[in-house]
């Protein structure tokens, strides 16, 4: 009796220890994973402010965006974009932030100047060649549709 009362002890502390450690444990570790604190330690440090330098990493960065732009959206619309983006952000380890603009026309007539920012990274290799770089995201361009009949209609 008393060994079956040994095991489960035993038993029920494993089960209390592994529901302890899923639910009141790896949250608080999940949560600093994700904090500022375990940012990635890179040579590559990134700056705060736009960079007003023009380097082969940011004109490359900004022409991946535009041509990701344009096979995203430039099926369904007639898209140009500048040569020169508004903004670039170098945040770090190699990730870019890009605001540019894009103007944007359809058959009808109906065109319209929109701002988007791409987040693109550069992982290694040629910075000319579009399979060296990760897009993360493309905003701003998302209600193209809705802006462009709403401006035509206005």
């Amino acid at each position: 009796m008393k060994l079956l009362l040994k095991f489960t002890l035993i038993l029920a502390s494993f089960i209390l220890l592994v529901v302890f450690t899923n639910e009141g444990i790896m949250p608080q570790v999940y949560n600093f994973i994700s904090s500022d604190a375990m940012l990635l330690d890179d040579d590559d440090l990134g700056d705060q402010i736009a960079i007003t330098d023009d380097s082969d990493l940011t004109r490359a960065a900004h022409a991946h965006c535009n041509t990701l732009i344009q096979e995203k959206y430039g099926s369904d619309h007639i898209l140009s974009m500048p040569q020169q983006a508004l903004n670039i952000w170098d945040i770090g380890a190699h990730d870019y932030v890009v605001n540019g603009e894009a103007s944007l026309s359809m058959d009808n007539g109906a065109s319209l100047t929109k701002k988007y920012v791409c987040r693109i990274k550069f992982d290694e290799g040629s910075v000319t060649d579009i399979d060296n770089w990760s897009l993360y995201d493309i905003s701003g361009l998302d209600d193209i549709e809705e802006s462009l009949s709403s401006n035509n209609e206005g």
